[in-house]
């Protein structure tokens, strides 16, 4: 019975036509962006100027990715935040600049 469950679970999973081509925006492209949190003054805003940085990137197509907190000798620094957004595929049959 479970390893009939399981090869329902992985036939559902599989995609219906793998030679279909791709919809062209299947990519995405990324950015890291640092947020400095010690030149801000006080660091309790930390958190309500990360959610406005949020809202000026959604406003340019970008979504949140990730953070990670950056400390130097304990105390915080800043943050990394990584922002994504969809963008067209490359042609497979472009030619590539070296």
């Amino acid at each position: 019975m479970t390893r009939v469950l399981l090869i329902a679970l992985l036939a559902a999973s599989l995609p219906l036509h793998a030679g279909e081509p791709r919809s062209g925006r299947d990519c995405e492209e990324a950015t890291t962006v640092f947020h400095d949190v010690s030149r801000i003054g006080r660091k309790d805003r930390a958190a309500a100027n990360m959610t406005r940085r949020h809202a000026e990137m959604a406003e340019q197509g970008w979504r949140f990715a990730d953070s990670a907190i950056y400390t130097e000798n304990g105390d915080l620094e800043g943050l990394f935040l990584t922002y994504v957004r969809p963008v067209a595929c490359p042609e497979s049959g472009a030619a590539r600049a070296d």
